[in-house]
């Protein structure tokens, strides 16, 4: 997969792992209206009071318990945790938005509705979904992960950034369920499909030959080449990219 370069928007796979980085590594909370900044004795009073949701005395509770925390508890809502990455979000506790620079990269501060309004290819139809794509119910939102998963905030099921099952597309055996109402791709994201390996907006035989060379340790691993999702570059990917380069699939 070719190299970013500046200015040009995170690709579909990047947005993704970096959004199952902060599942898998980062202490987080649901708080309304936060886009990733490390709770502190400086800030909560502004999270217990910005919106009425966090006002609420469960909600207070829980926001002053995660003051101060080491290692640092980040608070997310739904839309937050996109726009928090979108702008920048990587963690970095020294500041104020965890790294996020607010209404930056193209990207504008906008609810969970608005953004998805935006979004190209919207459908009911879940047997198209791509990766990286944003997953809406009203209200809510979550980017589809792979594998029939997807991540999400939500003061649900784990009250933090979590993975959870795309209920559309069934129940996954350790997850909780969700389902949604609408996806579409978010115009602030370029979307590759699985199997494009060079990102030339086409699937050829070349991209079968990298993801045979990545199946057989010849060539570093990508996660475009996984096109069965199961987290293992394979054989059986290769030969399904050669299907589709020649329109077998």
């Amino acid at each position: 997969m070719r190299t970013r370069k500046k200015g040009e928007f995170m690709t579909n796979y990047e947005f993704t792992q970096r959004l199952i980085d902060i599942v898998n590594n980062y202490k987080t909370l649901y708080i309304m209206g936060c886009f990733g900044a490390p709770i502190t004795s400086g800030n909560v009073e502004r999270y217990c009071n910005n919106y009425a949701y966090n006002r609420q005395t469960r909600r207070t509770n829980m926001i002053k318990a995660a003051a101060d925390q080491k290692p640092p508890v980040f608070g997310f809502d739904c839309v937050c945790l996109i726009k928090g990455v979108l702008w920048g979000w990587n963690g970095n506790a020294a500041k104020t938005y965890g790294g996020a620079v607010y209404n930056s990269n193209g990207v504008p501060d906008s609810g969970a509705n608005t953004m998805f309004k935006k979004c190209e290819g919207i459908s009911e139809d879940f047997s198209s979904l791509m990766l990286g794509e944003m997953l809406w119910l009203q209200d809510h939102c979550g980017i589809y992960a792979g594998n029939g998963l997807a991540v999400e905030c939500s003061p649900a099921f784990e009250n933090r950034v979590q993975i959870t099952a795309v209920g559309n597309l069934g129940k996954k055996s350790g997850y909780n369920t969700r389902t949604w109402k609408k996806h579409g791709r978010l115009p602030y994201i370029t979307y590759i499909e699985a199997g494009d390996i060079d990102s030339d907006g086409k699937i050829t035989a070349a991209d079968a030959r990298s993801a045979l060379r990545m199946a057989t340790g010849l060539e570093a691993d990508s996660p475009v080449a996984d096109v069965d999702g199961d987290g293992s570059i394979t054989a059986k990917d290769a030969r399904e990219i050669l299907r589709k380069a020649t329109g077998l699939e």
